[in-house]
């Protein structure tokens, strides 16, 4: 077995990356938006963060990717994936990658995992420090007939206004959303805030991507908030929901959207609170 070696990823890297990402999730590739929403997203990750982003490879094909992201005082892997098919530099890629991963983030005090069901990698976080707690995901299409009155005070939110939303997220996770905001927002999604007591992300076609609350009473008004706003598409997604947040199942449940397990938030250190909470599955 031939040692593994990592590099930092170059921006030559992205559509491979893309590609073994695709793989590993086992989502359709085919649609050429998808494949380009993928390499977009990885894209940005190593504009912001390039120093945590890594590749392994084997006969000069990517066939392993991770990337890290230090937000203030948090840690948060993004992605971390090896290709199920294409052949590997003799195993071992995974925990390489995160080894590299984890350097990036040595000096920050908390980190952040939103972890898939594949065992290998359950596995990989919880024995290397990471705390794990099961999640749930909801997904179905939105009855509108379930959808009750929806609270005014709730307002959508401008690209000028995404900074005046940082100090709930600080509250929240320990880390400012706005770089991630505001990159979301420029590709199409929505953000609704109420007042200063939290805020819900959007994401036409994909669901509720992310929600900070101050309380359970503005958590639920915002989650209602956001299922109204996606009641048109055809599938709707709200996933990592930990058994703490029973405020969203309690939502979630009154409008009948199928519940199955979904994997893992792992936690190392002390983010903050983590609820009211619903995190951002590539973000945190």
């Amino acid at each position: 077995m031939s040692a593994v070696t990592v590099r930092p990823m170059s921006a030559a890297d992205i559509p491979q990356a893309a590609s073994v990402a695709l793989a590993a999730f086992e989502i359709d590739a085919d649609e050429p938006e998808i494949h380009s929403r993928w390499q977009r997203n990885i894209g940005y990750r190593l504009s912001t963060d390039p120093g945590g982003s890594f590749v392994t490879e084997h006969q000069g094909a990517v066939v392993g990717v991770a990337q890290a992201l230090v937000r203030e005082r948090l840690w948060i892997l993004s992605m971390l994936t090896v290709s199920p098919t294409l052949p590997r530099t003799g195993g071992g890629d995974g925990r390489a990658l995160m080894k590299a991963g984890l350097a990036y983030g040595r000096d920050t005090e908390a980190g952040i995992i939103m972890a898939s069901n594949d065992p290998r990698a359950l596995r990989l976080y919880g024995s290397s420090g990471f705390a794990l707690e099961p999640t749930f995901e909801a997904q179905g299409r939105i009855d509108p007939d379930r959808i009750p009155a929806l609270d005014p005070d709730i307002t959508q939110v401008s690209a000028a206004q995404i900074p005046e939303l940082a100090p709930i997220s600080r509250a929240l996770r320990g880390a400012a959303h706005t770089q991630e905001l505001e990159n979301a927002v420029n590709d199409g999604a929505s953000i609704f805030r109420l007042r200063d007591s939290g805020f819900v992300l959007t994401i036409p076609e994909r669901g509720v991507a992310a929600l900070a609350a101050r309380d359970e009473a503005a958590a639920t008004a915002l989650l209602w908030h956001g299922l109204a706003h996606l009641k048109d598409d055809a599938l709707t997604t709200v996933d990592f929901i930990t058994a703490r947040q029973q405020w969203a199942i309690e939502v979630l449940l009154a409008a009948r959207l199928p519940f199955k397990s979904l994997g893992a938030i792992a936690v190392r250190g002390y983010p903050g609170p983590l609820w009211p909470y619903i995190p951002s599955p590539p973000y945190g």
